[in-house]
């Protein structure tokens, strides 16, 4: 015969490990979301600002933006949105967790094939962690080709 206490603290042990790999689970996906949402909000406002700089988005133009963007002003505005979106894929990189990567990888190809010039500049490399420069020069080189699949992650 199986002893009450016995059994009674079996199952509240069984039903705690339950309940702690149900949080755990959940705080995963939940971190899963919150990054990919933020992430999201972040190439919108580039989206947005890619619409009011329309040139900013022309790969005709940024590919040579030394001499395109030739106005103090505009050139500064230019080299700040390619430095913002550089960084959000500098974020994207960071939390390359593997099924979010693979979604936000277009979008480092596609800031790679409008920006890669200046992010190649000399001058803008201190901007960015050597990891990512290493990453960026080796996956997506500025032929706009990509030698890696989008699940590989390393």
């Amino acid at each position: 015969m199986v002893d009450t206490t016995t059994l009674a603290g079996l199952v509240l042990g069984l039903a705690s490990a339950f309940a702690v790999g149900l949080s755990v689970f959940t705080y995963f996906r939940t971190a899963r979301t919150e990054a990919y949402a933020d992430m999201d909000e972040l190439y919108l406002e580039i989206l947005k600002l890619g619409m009011v700089y329309p040139r900013f988005r022309d790969v005709d133009l940024t590919r040579d933006y030394v001499r395109e963007f030739t106005a103090p002003e505009e050139r500064v505005r230019y080299d700040t949105y390619a430095y913002i979106s550089w960084n959000i894929c500098e974020t994207i990189f960071d939390r390359r967790e593997e099924a979010i990567f693979a979604t936000w990888l277009p979008a480092l190809i596609e800031e790679n094939r409008l920006h890669r010039r200046w992010f190649d500049d000399p001058a803008n490399h201190h901007k960015f962690k050597e990891s990512f420069r290493k990453y960026v020069r080796d996956t997506l080189p500025s032929d706009g080709t990509v030698r890696v699949l989008p699940n590989q992650t390393s």
